[in-house]
Parts: structure tokens; sequence; C-alpha cells
């Protein structure tokens, strides 16, 4: 048996690869796309994607975080893994029914919801097959090599769609079409791994007990949703006050920022099970101290060079994008130390509901902050990008206050 340092290692690598492949594929396409679609079409997109966070994160209601950590500790036990399983599946098909609810009466009753209705009902075929791609399951039993390839056949599946279906912009229908086959790729893939290799089988979960895993996860899906506050609700509030060709600019330096805040999430939710059994406060310092320095340099680099690299990646319609893009270039720089100080080290210090506390206050102080930009009439691309560096550096001095018995 491999130990646990080595098991880490291991995941923390497979975790890169399926995020560097995240990069990899949107390479190819996020540009294709950018031109393809233009800047109106692709700003349909932007924003209906940031509106389809919502419901994803409804579905998933932050059992990424409670059932990896109860599949962790019951890592052994095929049968308890077997009842947290489908007992969090059955909770996500209740879920996935209000979402619907909600969706059919925002996009029959909410004016810029109606125009854009048949691509979020598309979009949202998407989420109700990510019902069935547990990954808290091979996230805490540590064998993140499953997630990993699966993702990886499913993005390549999606790339090779992305341009078999689209061809000019009226095609931005197919954008989550493309998404639907390669999450039905996915589920197929990962279906064979539970019942084929883990012998992992059905098992009757009742109302009771699956209500008590909504209960069990309901601070953890506060956590998320006020998180989103600050990231996708930008997106979405722009979005009701400015045209859709306004919103592309917005959408692609979002997208290159949250792309870039990527590729750190690997540390943190590998070492996230590690960290709840052996508590190995000397390696979080290690990792931060040795990545911190040179995400700061690549930073520094970004900033001189975002103009080149901008028209390179999206073409020169989203040149506006360019001063967006500098000036939430800082997320990055702090992402490091919100993740590790998060849930990894709050949670081993047995201060997991810190790490979701932290959350909300930064969102109620966000939520104020969009309000009063749109009052005082500076509710702008720029001025919401600092509004949100501001937002993620009170989530960051909350979290280092109750990890100072660390250092």
């Amino acid at each position: 048996m491999h130990s646990p340092e080595k098991r880490l290692l291991s995941n923390t690598v497979f975790l890169y690869i399926m995020k560097i492949s995240g990069y990899i594929f949107p390479f190819l396409t996020f540009p294709y796309l950018t031109r393809v679609l233009g800047p109106d079409k692709f700003g349909v997109v932007a924003f209906s994607n940031a509106v389809m966070v919502y419901f994803q994160i409804l579905v998933d209601y932050g059992f990424i975080l409670s059932a990896t950590n109860i599949c962790s500790i019951y890592r052994d036990d095929k049968k308890k893994l077997a009842h947290i399983t489908f007992g969090v599946i059955q909770a996500k098909m209740i879920l996935i029914i209000i979402g619907a609810v909600v969706l059919f009466f925002c996009s029959f009753f909410v004016p810029v919801f109606q125009d854009k209705k048949t691509f979020l009902w598309f979009s949202y075929i998407g989420i109700l097959l990510s019902i069935f791609l547990p990954d808290f399951l091979f996230r805490g039993i540590e064998r993140m090599s499953v997630i990993t390839y699966r993702i990886l056949i499913s993005k390549l599946v999606y790339t090779v769609l992305v341009f078999l279906l689209i061809r000019n912009d009226n095609d931005y229908i197919k954008v989550p079409v493309a998404i639907i086959g390669g999450n039905i790729i996915a589920v197929v893939l990962t279906w064979h791994e539970i019942i084929r290799k883990m012998h992992i089988s059905s098992v009757r979960v009742s109302i009771k007990e699956t209500v008590q895993y909504l209960r069990d996860s309901s601070m953890f899906f506060l956590s998320r949703i006020a998180v989103s506050m600050y990231q996708s609700l930008n997106t979405v509030v722009l979005g009701f006050n400015f045209s859709s060709g306004y919103i592309a600019q917005y959408g692609v330096a979002n997208t290159l920022i949250t792309s870039g805040r990527a590729l750190l999430t690997p540390i943190s939710d590998s070492i996230y099970p590690y960290m709840v059994v052996q508590k190995n406060y000397k390696l979080v310092k290690k990792i931060f101290y040795i990545f911190e320095p040179i995400i700061v340099l690549i930073c520094i680099a970004l900033f001189v060079f975002s103009k080149p690299l901008i028209v390179l990646l999206c073409g020169d319609q989203y040149i506006d994008s360019v001063p967006i893009f500098r000036a939430m270039l800082p997320l990055v720089v702090i992402t490091l130390p919100i993740y590790l100080f998060g849930y990894p080290v709050l949670g081993a210090l047995g201060k997991i509901n810190v790490a979701n506390i932290s959350v909300i206050i930064s969102s109620v102080f966000h939520i104020i902050g969009l309000l009063l930009l749109f009052f005082m009439g500076y509710l702008e691309l720029v001025s919401v990008a600092l509004l949100t560096i501001g937002t993620e550096l009170i989530l960051l001095t909350i979290r280092i206050c109750y990890c100072k018995r660390i250092f």
C-alpha cells in the first residue's frame, strides 16, 4: 500500500494533468469560439454560462466537500461508500427538479432570459448529466486517476464536436450540445469504473437518509453560493445592465483569470483529504513558500504582455478586455493562500465552519459593494473587477487570522 505522502503526490499529479488538459482543449476551442461567434453571440454564451453556475451549485450542493470528507473516512467500507454515493445522487435528483422549476419561470418571465431560453435549457441538460458523475467518491478515496482519464476523454469529445458543429455565429446554440456529448461519455466511463472495477453496487437509501445528506452539506452549499456571489454574479449583474458585446469583453478577461486560478486548485483538492487525516501543517507552509513567489513573477509577466496575449488568443475584437484582465491579475496572486488556508488547513484544525462563514461574510460585502456601485453610477467592468479583489482580500484575512497557529 502506498504511503499517504506518495498517494498525495500521485493525486496531485493527476489533478494537474486534469487541469492542464483544461488548458490544452480550451486553448483550441476558446480562440475559435471568440472569433467564429463574435462578441454578440460569445456574450450570450458567457452570460448563460454564468447563470448556469448557480444551477450547478444548487445541484452540487457542497457535496464535493461534505461527501468527499465522509468518503475519506469510510474509504475501506464499500457498503458505506455505496450508501453515500447513491444517497448523494438521490439528493441531487431532488435538487435538479427544483432547479428546473426555477429555470422554467426565469426563461419565460425574466426579459433578459427569454431570448436565451433555448440555450439555457440545453445547458441545463449538461448539469442533469453531471448528477451521475460522483467525483466526491474518487476524491475521498484518493483515486484521482479515474477522474483525470474520464475528463481527458470527455474534453476531447467536446473539442471535436465544437469544430464539427460550430461553423458560424448562428451555431452558438450547439455549444451546450457539445458539452452534453462530452458528459455522456464521462458518465459511461465513470460507472464502468464504479460497477466493474470498484464493485460498488446500487443500494436503497431512504428519503429520511437523503434529507440528512442534504442537511449535512447545507453549510458547504451556503459557502459555494457565497463564492459565486463574487465570481459568476458579476457577469450576471453586468448582463442585466449592458449589451452582450460589452459582456463579452468581461467574459474574455474573466475566463482567462479563472483558468489561471484553476491551475492552483489541484493543490487544494488533493491536499484536503490528506490533511483531514495527517494534519501536516509543515507541508502546507512549504507549498506556500515555494509556489507563491513563482506565481507573483508569472503575474507580472502577464501584466506586461497582456495586450498581445489577448489579441493572439481571442482576436483584436476583444482589445477592450485588456484593462479588465490587468485589474483582475491580483486575484491570481492571492488564490494559493486562499485555497490552502481554506478547507485543507481549517478542516484539519476542526474549523470547517470558519471556512464556510468566511466566504459568506465576503459575499455579503461583495453584494453591498455591487449595490453601491449600481446606485452611485459606477457599475463598470473595471470597478467590478476591483471590488472582487477587495472581497477576496477580506476572505483571505479572515482565514489567516484563524490559521496563525501553524506559522
